[in-house]
């Protein structure tokens, strides 16, 4: 997972939130020998928060609770669909021809998985340190390149935005997030700056769209 990681420390600077990942890809690392099935539950976890990640970055129309819904195959896909939006370079077709593997990470997990879900022991079904490597290497080459293609990509620059800037907002979401003497907005701000600038984002549109529908409104018939 070396290139994973190298590749989300280069662009740490603009996308710090994907350190996230590199607590998975300390479990993938640990487990491709003691246990197999641990390591191949963090590549499909690793596939899928990467996959979310990317939808969520540029699909504004994404919601955690579609996303939650879905399974890792084609979150995957839905994911390189979103990203081939962007960037004509990726391989489309390709990446998609790949989802049957995404998929299969997902049916070992189920079938194997020892997070998940609990297994008497001895497990009756096993995966051998061998087959945990190639899969921890092809969810490398797989992450490597989305990522790379993700991270490329010229978008805005969240660190623009500043929490002062948005007073209306702020309130709003302390109102609909009440706690105590405590601000939500401020401690999404701080604790999750992209999640805030997605929200705020959001709520500029629902804005802009209400004001929009006032003017037509108000125009007088011809």
């Amino acid at each position: 997972m070396k290139l994973v990681r190298t590749l989300i420390a280069q662009n740490n600077e603009k996308y710090e939130h994907f350190s996230y990942y590199e607590g998975i890809i300390d479990v993938i690392e640990e487990k491709i020998q003691s246990h197999p099935d641990i390591c191949i539950e963090s590549c499909k976890s690793l596939i899928e928060g990467v996959s979310k990640t990317i939808i969520k970055k540029l699909d504004k129309t994404a919601t955690d609770n579609d996303l939650n819904k879905m399974d890792v195959m084609p979150l995957f896909k839905r994911a390189a669909n979103k990203l081939a939006e962007f960037d004509e370079e990726l391989e489309l077709d390709f990446i998609n021809r790949t989802a049957s593997l995404i998929q299969n990470f997902g049916e070992i997990r189920n079938e194997r998985g020892d997070i998940s879900h609990g297994r008497a022991a001895p497990k009756e079904v096993c995966s051998s340190p061998q087959f945990s490597n190639l899969v921890a290497r092809v969810t490398e080459a797989l992450a490597f390149y989305v990522l790379e293609h993700f991270f490329r990509l010229q978008l805005p620059d969240e660190t623009e935005i500043e929490y002062e800037d948005n007073p209306v907002f702020n309130e709003m979401l302390d109102t609909v997030n009440p706690m105590g003497s405590l601000s939500f907005s401020k401690a999404l701000f701080d604790q999750d700056k992209v999640s805030y600038c997605e929200q705020l984002l959001d709520y500029q549109t629902e804005q802009e769209e209400a004001r929009e529908d006032t003017i037509f409104e108000e125009e007088p018939e011809l």
